[in-house]
């Protein structure tokens, strides 16, 4: 007995002894099989005197609107934590302030991906997000918690044409270039349309059509667009939200070009079904010869005010962002990326205050080594307040600035 106790301790030390990577790439047990990655981000941004995000809560429809200001964040997704505050780093250090200066390490993310396979039609997933609240993850449901369940679904493909994939469970919106994921991203910081005014995460039912290599078509119905449901008697809601892409893919493999138009729309303010979210999206990513791309993404948000708030103007938001890209070789790429982003009504139902914001984006990538990969990013916000905003949130000063250097260590296994 105790000779076989030792052999199995012999053995789990030896397996402990390997590289990860060799272990992640051929851990399976029952057919599970494992991958996922660690996103360690730090850095530094100044907010200059007239910065602000506006007072937590300042929306007039929070309690039961289209938009959430969910504990610790403002914008429409809150449940994701994405959009906490303005500037590079506001995912992470929260909401802005005249002359503050931060200078942190944060967990982006400790992601462990999980699938099994059922022959040939069954399919299961599920990406389990880990961070450390006080680390400023924003992967996180709440305040003080430190998981996301990213997705969890199951997939099955109906004989029906080429196969219809239908996934149920919950799942990464189809819509937009960014990925949720920061570390597959070309740039260290998201984007403020992606903060801001994009869905992320929903929860429903999604079916994917491809009728060729070129073409392909997903449509959905989830609970909602903000992916948070209401247990209170009198807010739920008789109509699902719903959406749509048409993706367009060419080129070589390993080069595609694509192009998606996006749909997306609902019942958002809990208790109302007639009163409806509209958004559309338009995304690109496209080669330029071997070493240039030009990716991009344009969007446009409205939500209809209820009788409830009559007097207040249906909310509405648009921008995009172009994203340039230089790979001089296998290892090293350079970008640079302009963003806009207007929160147009005074009820600031995005951002939390009535204003016009551009950030610009320098920065770099290297590849490291197979799943491992560093890149740093320069980052500058210039916002410009509304005169109403300016006169009750910032001493009537009508811009703002904000400066930030960041470093992303991200590894895949």
């Amino acid at each position: 007995m105790k000779k076989s106790v030792y052999l199995a301790l012999a053995a789990t030390l030896a397996s402990l002894s390997l590289p990860t990577s060799l272990l992640a790439k051929d851990s399976k047990a029952g057919g599970v099989e494992f991958s996922g990655n660690v996103d360690v981000v730090t850095g530094w941004q100044h907010d200059d005197g007239a910065s602000t995000d506006g007072p937590a809560g300042a929306f007039p429809r929070q309690a039961g609107g289209s938009c959430s200001f969910g504990a610790g964040g403002l914008g429409c997704n809150a449940a994701d934590g994405a959009g906490a505050g303005s500037g590079q780093l506001g995912d992470f250090r929260g909401l802005a302030a005249p002359n503050r200066d931060t200078y942190n390490f944060y967990l982006d993310q400790v992601e462990l991906d999980l699938q099994k396979s059922f022959g040939e039609n069954i399919r299961l997933r599920a990406d389990l997000d880990f961070g450390r609240f006080l680390s400023g993850t924003g992967r996180v449901t709440q305040t003080g918690q430190n998981f996301n369940l990213e997705q969890g679904y199951v997939t099955t493909n109906l004989p029906f044409g080429k196969g219809i994939e239908l996934m149920v469970g919950r799942f990464n919106a189809p819509i937009g270039l960014e990925s949720v994921d920061r570390a597959d991203n070309m740039a260290v910081s998201f984007s403020n349309v992606y903060r801001y005014l994009r869905p992320h995460n929903l929860t429903g039912a999604k079916a994917y059509y491809a009728f060729n290599d070129n073409f392909d078509w997903s449509l959905y119905v989830v609970n909602n667009l903000i992916d948070v449901i209401s247990t209170t008697v009198g807010t739920d809601s008789a109509i699902p939200s719903y959406g749509t892409r048409f993706g367009f893919t060419w080129g070589s493999v390993g080069k595609e070009s694509t192009v998606g138009f996006s749909y997306a729309g609902g019942p958002e303010q809990f208790g109302n079904n007639a009163h409806l979210t509209n958004i559309l999206d338009l995304d690109f990513n496209i080669h330029i010869g071997d070493k240039f791309t030009l990716g991009g993404e344009g969007i446009y948000r409205q939500d209809n005010v209820t009788s409830a708030f009559a007097g207040f103007p249906n909310s509405k938001g648009f921008g995009g962002f172009l994203l340039l890209g230089f790979s001089p070789s296998d290892t090293w790429n350079i970008y640079f990326r302009y963003g806009y982003l207007h929160d147009v009504n005074p009820t600031a139902a995005y951002t939390g205050v009535d204003q016009q914001i551009n950030d610009f984006s320098l920065g770099a990538g290297y590849q490291i080594t197979d799943g491992a990969k560093v890149k740093v990013e320069y980052r500058l916000d210039l916002h410009n307040y509304s005169a109403a905003a300016a006169a009750a949130l910032t001493g009537n000063d009508r811009s703002s600035l904000q400066n930030a250097l960041s470093a992303e260590f991200a590894y895949n296994f």
